[in-house]
């Protein structure tokens, strides 16, 4: 009987230890978002089923005051959140990760440059992996914002090597979160009052980065800088000739839904052999982004000088800058009224697939012009066309026509004349005999098709939607 007693009393007690232990596990998975699917992160990174990366949220959402670390890691001053990546890729190696910084807006009189300095020198970043109950993994610890900053046009800046034991995988069909702590340091000037920024966070810039087995990211030893020079940056995807140079996530655009784009002028004319300029052409592609994405691009804040808040089209330009799809020129101009070059209309479409690189130019007058490589890549993939004599002509300004014809092959928008139906949109200088008739219909009208075996559309229907135009 003794034994038995014992033997039931020892049962008790092991049944209470789970039932106390369920309890607390319960606390914790509920006080964690490493196992919270259903929270809400501020950052979420999709690498779709193609391998593309999107992006919704900014890491910078909030501000900053001068606080001690562990104030900051208590939330007190800083700014805390949580990043999202979810993955229907293959599995995903993540080796390396990096910071944009953009739409900085200075709320005080002192000059942008030495805002941006003290920014990059006294913001740090703490990022943490969680495992199953906690974010137990400290990768990135308290770092400064120059020593994870990635800016494309910058040797100096290319993102953070994470350390050999600090890199991590996700499978394919996984989600996982990381937490992550941006801290303004005491010490940091008044310039920082009520500053804000656009603040993007970006996973391997550098897939094939080479660890040379120095564990020189720690930053507690503040006055280690940047050397990533050493890392090979260029990043390969599944067809091994394809390298993405510029080390951007891509933008994305609506491949599906064939809207209008283009439209005329008040006089009744479409004018396909006048010249487009660059705020018509930063116009059309913000209307054919995907929505999603322009969602998560969307702006009203740049910061070219001669674009007026009340100008038509701010929004267009702001958020295709915001993308880093368009950009200003050295000094810091948009030009909106400038016609827009062909090497210019080619860099922008490059920002829409993986930048294909050769061993030589494809045309004779490209060498050592600032476009080569995109001009060179749009051509590999059938976008844009050279002349009969083997030149480009870089700097020549591009027609409406032209125009809608790069866009048209970029979208695999393509229609016989037969399959244009009778109600199709007409302009008294859009000539049916001319060249780019097919091309200026696909562009200012909006249909429903069905693809046939040869690529070309047969039209269904013309509709009309309400267009942001």
């Amino acid at each position: 009987m003794k034994i038995r007693n014992k033997f039931f009393k020892f049962i008790l007690q092991i049944l209470i230890l789970i039932l106390i232990g369920g309890y607390f596990t319960s606390s914790l998975i509920q006080s964690t978002f490493a196992t919270n699917i259903d929270r809400s992160p501020n950052v979420i990174i999709t690498i779709d089923s193609n391998g593309r990366i999107s992006q919704k949220g900014n890491l910078f959402d909030g501000q900053l005051y001068p606080s001690t670390t562990e104030q900051a890691e208590k939330g007190i001053g800083s700014i805390n959140g949580v990043i999202r990546i979810n993955n229907q890729y293959k599995k995903i190696d993540v080796e390396n990760i990096a910071v944009g910084l953009k739409n900085l807006v200075i709320r005080n009189n002192y000059p942008e440059q030495e805002v941006y300095t003290s920014f990059l020198d006294n913001v740090r970043l703490k990022v943490e992996k969680g495992k199953f109950l906690s974010f137990n993994k400290t990768i990135i610890d308290f770092t400064r914002l120059k020593n994870i900053l990635y800016d494309s046009g910058s040797k100096e800046y290319k993102g953070y090597v994470l350390n050999s034991s600090d890199k991590f995988s996700i499978a394919k069909g996984d989600t996982i979160d990381l937490k992550y702590t941006l801290q303004m340091v005491l010490d940091a000037g008044n310039e920082l009052e009520a500053v804000t920024a656009s603040m993007p966070i970006y996973i391997n810039l550098m897939e094939n980065a080479i660890d040379d087995g120095k564990d020189d990211n720690n930053e507690k030893d503040d006055d280690k800088d940047d050397d990533k020079d050493r890392h090979d940056r260029n990043r390969h995807f599944k067809n091994d000739e394809e390298i993405l140079d510029e080390e951007i996530p891509l933008a994305f655009l609506n491949m599906n839904d064939h809207i209008q784009y283009i439209q005329g002028y008040p006089d009744n004319t479409v004018r396909p052999e006048g010249l487009i300029t660059r705020e018509e052409v930063a116009t059309a592609f913000y209307r054919l982004l995907d929505e999603n994405y322009r969602l998560s691009i969307f702006t009203l804040i740049e910061d070219f000088p001669d674009i007026e808040s009340d100008r038509w089209s701010v929004k267009h330009i702001a958020t295709l800058a915001n993308g880093s799809i368009t950009n200003g020129y050295p000094d810091g101009s948009y030009k909106p009224d400038n016609y827009i070059t062909r090497a210019e209309l080619a860099t922008i479409a490059s920002k829409f697939d993986k930048l294909t690189l050769v061993d030589s130019n494809l045309f004779s007058d490209i060498e050592g012009h600032w476009g080569s490589k995109y001009i060179n890549s749009a051509a590999l993939k059938g976008w844009v066309s050279g002349y009969p004599d083997g030149t480009f002509k870089p700097d020549q300004c591009i027609t409406r026509a032209e125009f809608v014809t790069l866009v048209n092959n970029v979208l695999e928008r393509r229609v016989h004349k037969g399959d244009i139906l009778p109600e199709a949109r007409a302009f008294p200088d859009l000539l049916e005999d001319a060249w780019y008739y097919e091309a200026m219909q696909e562009a200012i009208n909006s249909h429903t098709y069905n693809r046939l075996e040869d690529s070309y559309e047969e039209w269904l229907e013309i509709y009309y939607p309400v267009l942001d135009m």
